[in-house]
């Protein structure tokens, strides 16, 4: 059987992504990622000359994979926006086994970074009004016309987030389903 060798750059990156989710970004040395990876100090800086630009690579690491994740479920259902919507929801559920068992990685990032001139702080904030544009666009398809619904998906989508460490995947599983299933049925049937 064949192995992959990863780049020094890729293994550099899994290390980081690994500790900073699991660790908190800022709680993580550069020593430390050198040290698990086993690769060199003058590599690490060859291809990450400071820590913020290792943050940043991070963090859109996890916003491509989140944003394909996304887009693949809801190409599954085009012509229907309110399966659209609940794809985004089944994703999410998807996304907190076992990917993102302590939390979301952009709300960590916010908690960690509250300074609004960080790079993390600026990507975790993108990443959310982007979620949130996509919540309205997918809800304006379906008829919905108010934005305060739209926040209302975006704050259950990241209770349930921040919740996993609390009740678990299941328990934030099934509160997601339910509640989202709840003001989307109750939404769409007031438009009628």
């Amino acid at each position: 059987m064949a192995t992959t060798r990863l780049s020094a750059r890729q293994r550099l990156l899994n290390v980081a992504s690994d500790l900073f989710y699991q660790e908190g970004i800022r709680s993580v040395s550069m020593d430390k990622i050198v040290e698990k990876s086993g690769v060199s100090k003058a590599t690490l800086y060859r291809h990450f000359p400071t820590k913020d630009d290792l943050i940043v690579t991070y963090l859109k690491e996890h916003d491509h994979h989140i944003w394909h994740h996304y887009d693949e479920a809801i190409h599954q259902h085009e012509g229907s926006a309110k399966a659209q919507l609940y794809a985004v929801i089944d994703a999410t559920i998807e996304l907190l086994k076992p990917k993102y068992y302590r939390g979301c990685p952009f709300l960590n990032a916010l908690a960690e970074f509250p300074e609004e001139n960080h790079p993390a702080h600026q990507l975790a904030l993108e990443y959310n009004n982007q979620l949130r544009l996509r919540l309205s666009h997918l809800s304006q398809k379906a008829g919905v016309r108010d934005d305060s619904w739209t926040d209302q998906l975006l704050m259950v989508i990241n209770g349930a987030y921040s919740s996993v460490p609390v009740l678990g995947f299941e328990g934030s599983a099934v509160q997601l389903k339910t509640i989202t299933t709840q003001l989307i049925e109750q939404k769409l049937a007031d438009r009628n």
